[in-house]
């Protein structure tokens, strides 16, 4: 049984249009919180940059192998089943990312604390 062409291309449109969408939350989430741990506003943009590009490369590579595969379903159910594993490991990577911004933001936050508690008054 093998991959039908207008499930692939279903599976695919959908898919692009979550990634296009979460990556355009995770731009705008990752701009303020790297603001705040670098201060700097051309390092934050860059690293911005470079997070949200590795999310789209990892995103589009995962939507490429889930699309493609072959589960043993037919129909609706095949391309429900497709976004479904999709979502849920997107999912995963939206919240690693947060997660480290949060953990580089409170990372920042405790060097700030320690070096306020060093400097003399």
């Amino acid at each position: 049984m093998g991959v039908s062409t207008a499930s692939f291309v279903t599976t695919m449109v959908i898919g692009v249009v979550v990634t296009v969408v979460v990556g355009v939350l995770l731009r705008r989430i990752g701009r303020d919180f790297l603001a705040e741990v670098y201060g700097d506003r051309s390092i934050s943009t860059s690293l911005n940059y470079l997070l949200v590009t590795l999310y789209y490369l990892f995103a589009l590579g995962l939507l490429t192998l889930v699309a493609g595969a072959d589960l043993g379903l037919a129909g609706v159910q095949l391309i429900v089943v497709r976004i479904g594993i999709f979502l849920l490991v997107l999912g995963g990577v939206y919240g690693g990312a947060v997660l480290a911004l949060e953990r580089a933001r409170s990372r920042r936050r405790e060097e700030d604390l320690e070096d306020g508690f060093r400097r003399p008054r």
